[in-house]
């Protein structure tokens, strides 16, 4: 070989292994995340996540722990990309891949010997049912869901058996689809509760064979 070629062959083989190992970490390869920690940190509350995968993402009753998926980084930027449910799409003018690959890094890192923290759970307070009627009439709620909560074609069913009451909190508070946001502004957090109450207290539906005119 020429000796004036060598420089060029290492730099060649240079960045060859470079571009091989960026390719295995976005593949999911097995390695560290390769994401910087404290960006992660800093990107996952600037971008609201904590908000339903809670402060250190180890998940809360609304949105599951990233702390314990086996997502590799492909599959991570992926969902976030195209969620499934009620997560909004976040689009790379929103978030870049790099900043994406920290947030991994972030849930993904763990003190030698430290379990991840238990999910939060989120119990419903108390509500009052015949307030709970009431506001669901003031603020509209049976204009789309109709007046027991049973759905329509604006809205779908939400009473009886309502979804877990973080879950229908975090719903009202940022929807996604026609439906506006509900602020603590609009509705407090006993007024949710007692709205809450109100869909849990509507009676079940009669059994399609006890009905004359559907009976088989």
């Amino acid at each position: 070989m020429d000796s004036r070629t060598l420089p060029a062959v290492v730099v060649s083989a240079a960045i060859f292994v470079a571009a091989v190992s960026a390719r295995d970490l976005i593949e999911g390869a097995q390695a560290p995340p390769a994401g910087d920690v404290k960006n992660g940190e800093a990107a996952y509350a600037k971008l609201g996540c904590d908000g339903c995968h809670g402060a250190q993402g180890s998940g809360t009753a609304i949105a599951p722990s990233l702390v314990t998926s086996t997502l590799p980084i492909k599959d991570f930027i992926a969902q976030v990309r195209q969620p499934r449910g009620a997560m909004p799409p976040l689009g790379a003018q929103v978030v870049s891949d790099a900043s994406l690959m920290d947030i991994y890094a972030f849930v993904h890192q763990r003190p030698a010997g430290q379990a991840p923290a238990a999910p939060a759970s989120a119990a419903a307070p108390k509500g009052r049912v015949e307030a709970g009627a009431k506001l669901y009439g003031t603020v509209g709620c049976y204009q789309c869901h109709a007046n027991e909560g049973q759905g329509g074609a604006q809205g779908p069913r939400i009473g009886p058996n309502p979804v877990p009451f973080a879950r229908f909190s975090s719903y009202v508070r940022r929807p996604t689809g026609d439906m506006p946001p509900y602020t603590a502004v609009v509705l407090s957090d006993q007024d949710m509760a007692d709205i809450y109450a109100f869909l849990e207290a509507r009676p079940k539906p009669p059994a399609v064979n006890t009905i004359p005119l559907l009976a088989p």
